[in-house]
């Protein structure tokens, strides 16, 4: 796991000194070596944090004539295959890092190489001979890859930061505003400045003298034709998936362990794991002194049950210190507050290893979210005549909750979307601001809404039913604008490396393909998972509601953090983002009503802090951007 820079087009000392500057940024994501390979034409580096090959993996890597570098981070599963593969072809390799296969793979097949990978990466190759830049990021977007054009050439990174360090142009994209508070994160390509792009998952970027161009995407994730498969038979087959997704997470030189929240997804990881392993597996949980949010019982009895090493640490943060941080690291605004806490877990879990598996992707694979039993009775009421979709929505508007529907106001909305398309719906129900378009201030209040892309994802996903929509459009976007982020960074910042077995890539295949009964029905979610467990996990882990992995952060808005809110939400000055006027009114209302929008304040304290923290930041100009 490391961090990665690149600078092409200047003379060798400037392109050393601009990368030098940049991995100057990336200390965290790679503390124990910095790795740097000057050309003509351009500068390629890493902070590596080691972990495979730890004494004779030093990047960046080459092939035996040393006309092909390449830089990675990440980690390659199947590089041994690799590897064996390219030896009986004739090349000569001369370590057992994944990373080395790289160059020689890009030998044999040109910029196509990436289909060939089994991991999570982001990966820079220089081809000295052609002048050729390959950047490319794995399928379900792991690993971050930004990049940006300056008046010599393409500078790339890991993060953000390091670009800016570069002088790159700091003008806002107002459309990415506009899209942060739609849904909380910006998506790639954009990123929150107009000069900086991000390498989308599963697609790969060629850059030469006469320009660059974004090659056809070497995978897309296809929901059809579906499998016609007995429910024994899925069992088995996605019992193999995980067995050996997490078999191959294994590989390490270093101290491993795992996330344990006590939710389904990571005791499913820790099971696994344990089989898996020779030795006691190490386990770590975070809590909080609320009950609501809470979780450290049932991961104590998933550790039991498997004999773990456990940790727990009680978070109460000094979120005020640690949010610039964060941000700095993000490079844009992000308003998931479970940042916090997963940054914390890995904080602690570093102290004990340098690598951890987590259940990232449970959800959006074997469908956990509410809101997929929600969009199901939502299609039935859409399948009604007129007439009787008006009376079904407002009598539901009229009814309790279900009892499946925890109580807050994000729940309340599922029943008030009855009616609308499917668009609305999923807007309402994974957006902060949806249904008040009165927060949008001068800049981006006439912009149009980011939602033409919902239909893309259903369409290049071959989705045939409403399940399939939902979890092709949070694949999409969800997952790599939102929770990979968040693993990503939270990780990063600690010096820990993440990985995610679920979303091996032939798990993921996996599960698309199958029917969504195995995965919705009823009011049950996770349906194949949950059998596959049964007598495995304790029975509370398998009949307990889903929590989710968050923070107390209305609690934490109004007490410890309330300073902060005065001065960065209600003291802000006029940016043009928000209307500072209904921005006071909802941190107004998060301190006088029983109803909880701390969620809504947090995004916009996260935005105001973004800009203090990123776009005003001091920084050195030696490169502009074209």
């Amino acid at each position: 796991m490391c961090g990665i820079a690149g600078v092409t087009g200047a003379g060798s000392a400037r392109n050393e000194e601009g990368l030098r500057r940049m991995l100057g940024q990336l200390l965290h994501r790679g503390p124990d070596e910095e790795g740097v390979g000057v050309s003509d034409a351009a500068a390629i580096g890493c902070r590596r944090l080691a972990v495979i090959d730890v004494v004779h993996g030093h990047q960046p890597m080459r092939n035996e004539t040393g006309e092909i570098l390449a830089v990675q981070n990440g980690e390659l599963y199947n590089y041994q295959e690799l590897r064996d593969d390219l030896v009986r072809r004739g090349h000569r390799l001369e370590t057992q890092s994944d990373t080395e296969v790289i160059p020689h793979l890009y030998e044999e097949h040109g910029a196509d190489f990436p289909r060939l990978l089994r991991g999570m990466f982001a990966i820079a190759v220089w081809d000295v001979r052609s002048r050729t830049l390959v950047l490319t990021r794995d399928r379900l977007g792991k690993k971050p890859l930004m990049y940006a054009s300056t008046h010599e050439g393409l500078a790339f990174a890991s993060e953000i930061a390091p670009l800016l360090s570069l002088g790159i142009d700091r003008s806002i994209d107002d459309h990415a505003i506009r899209e942060y508070l739609s849904f909380g994160y910006v998506r790639a390509p954009r990123t929150a400045f107009r000069a900086i792009r991000s390498v989308r998952p599963g697609h790969t970027l060629v850059a030469k003298a006469d320009g660059l161009r974004e090659e056809r995407a070497y995978w897309r994730l296809e929901f059809s034709p579906k499998e016609r498969i007995e429910e024994a038979e899925a069992l088995e087959r996605l019992r193999a998936a995980i067995a050996e997704a997490v078999r191959i997470r294994l590989i390490s030189e270093v101290p491993l362990g795992a996330f344990l929240s006590g939710g389904l997804d990571s005791s499913t990881v820790v099971a696994f794991m344990a089989k898996e392993s020779n030795a006691a597996v190490r386990t770590y949980s975070v809590g909080f002194p609320d009950d609501d949010h809470n979780e450290l019982r049932y991961a104590r009895l998933v550790a039991e049950r498997f004999g773990t090493y456990h940790h727990e640490f009680v978070v109460e943060p000094e979120a005020a210190s640690v949010l610039p941080m964060l941000v700095r690291h993000v490079g844009q605004p992000f308003a998931d507050a479970s940042l916090v806490p997963t940054y914390y877990v890995a904080k602690t879990a570093r102290q004990h290893v340098t690598v951890a598996l987590n259940g990232d992707g449970g959800d959006e694979l074997f469908a956990g979210y509410t809101r997929y039993r929600a969009a199901l009775l939502a299609r039935r009421v859409d399948a009604l005549p007129r007439p009787l979709r008006v009376l079904a929505a407002a009598g539901a508007r009229r009814l309790p909750e279900p009892a499946w529907l925890p109580g807050s106001r994000r729940a309340r909305r599922f029943t008030m979307t009855l009616g609308m398309t499917p668009h609305e719906r999923y807007r309402r129900w994974t957006g902060f601001f949806a249904d008040d378009p009165r927060i949008l201030g001068d800049r981006v209040r006439d912009l149009p809404e980011p939602t033409a892309w919902l239909d893309e994802s259903r369409a290049e996903a071959g989705a045939t039913d409403g399940l399939d929509e939902m979890l092709a459009i949070d694949t999409r976007a969800y997952l790599p604008g939102d929770l990979l982020v968040k693993m990503d960074i939270a990780t990063m910042a600690a010096s820990l490396e993440g990985r995610s077995p679920f979303l091996d890539h032939k798990v993921v295949e996996l599960m698309a393909r199958l029917p969504s009964s195995l995965k919705l029905r009823g009011g049950t979610s996770k349906v194949l998972l949950r059998r596959l467990m049964r007598g495995t996990l304790p029975d509370e882990i398998l009949e307990r509601s889903k929590m989710g992995f968050g923070a107390p952060i209305g609690r934490w808005l109004r007490g410890p953090l309330r300073e902060l809110v005065e001065d960065a939400v209600v003291g802000a000055p006029e940016r043009g983002y928000v209307d500072r006027r209904r921005a006071r009114e909802i941190v107004a209302e998060l301190y006088a009503s029983p109803t909880d929008n701390g969620l809504r304040v947090w995004c916009l304290l996260m935005l105001e802090l973004w800009h203090r923290h990123v776009v005003e930041a001091a920084d050195s100009r030696a490169y502009t951007s074209a």
